[in-house]
């Protein structure tokens, strides 16, 4: 069982030093000495990150709720509750994204109340797409952002 709470800075901290395996490297944190700026955007409110504790309150992910799940480039302009999230790389693969993403469309709804929910996810990411259309998400649109195509998903939230 997984539970979605305000996120600390000691979580936003770790979060920076996740590396995940190919072909999900695209998803590791950038190097460069900026985490005090990756720390910040993760402590703004206006982006709404929170932490996701499995049963130990382990940080187990992170997710947001509204812009910092858009990517630039993608159709926005119907109305939806936008999540962006990411798993703890060695939680990854071993059967726990559904329930990881249960708790997250739950807290979503509870705290929200969106008519709908939209994901924006890598083609590549397959195991993503195939999580996300198991919740009844479906590709709305395709666009291209710096050599990587996202489908542009979305579910009613009822």
């Amino acid at each position: 069982m997984f539970r979605v709470e305000p996120l600390r800075e000691a979580d936003a901290r770790a979060i920076l030093t996740w590396r995940y395996p190919e072909p999900y490297e695209f998803y590791n944190p950038p190097d460069g000495g900026r985490d005090d700026d990756y720390v910040h955007a993760f402590l703004d409110p206006d982006l709404q990150f929170h932490a996701v504790r499995d049963r130990e309150l382990m940080l187990a992910g992170f997710c947001s709720y509204g812009l910092d799940g858009q990517v630039p480039g993608g159709d926005y302009s119907d109305e939806a509750l936008d999540i962006g999230l990411g798993m703890r790389p060695e939680l990854t693969g071993k059967g726990h994204g559904a329930e990881f993403f249960k708790a997250i469309l739950l807290h979503g709804t509870a705290v929200f109340a969106p008519d709908h929910f939209r994901l924006t996810v890598a083609q590549f990411n397959a195991r993503a797409m195939r999580l996300y259309e198991g919740f009844g998400f479906r590709e709305q649109s395709r666009f291209e952002q710096r050599w990587v195509t996202y489908s542009v998903l979305t579910r009613s939230a009822d």
